[in-house]
């Protein structure tokens, strides 16, 4: 499987998962575009700072040779399923209440004023 197979194939089990198996329609928000464009940012700076150092190298037949400065446009498109996946996950996880406990460590400002000692 190519890099560009892997990076579509990731954009569309994240769609999927989002819209209809998860339901948690970040896709849908105008938040979720907001907070991902900082990620874009730097994601952008990064992947030109490693691609550049040659950290990162990318055999011509494994990408489409779409390039964003020297990274490939798949690093942006697999980036986006990643960032987005996580985002997710912790959305569908935290309607569940999955950590129904306070974690150890301080509690948040807001919660103090509130007086709920509960509310990490």
């Amino acid at each position: 499987m190519t890099h560009t197979e892997a990076s579509l194939l990731g954009i569309a089990v994240t769609v999927v998962l989002d819209l209809w198996v998860l339901r948690t329609r970040l896709l849908t928000r105008k938040a979720y575009w907001a907070s991902y464009a900082i990620v874009l940012f730097f994601q952008l700076v990064t992947n030109e700072w490693l691609t550049w150092q040659g950290v990162f190298q990318y055999g011509e037949d494994a990408i489409l040779g779409w390039r964003i400065g020297h990274q490939p446009v798949e690093d942006v498109l697999f980036g986006f399923s990643l960032v987005t996946q996580s985002m997710m996950w912790w959305v569908w996880w935290g309607r569940r209440g999955v950590q129904r406990e306070p974690g150890p460590g301080p509690v948040p400002a807001v919660a103090r004023l509130l007086g709920r000692r509960d509310a990490a």
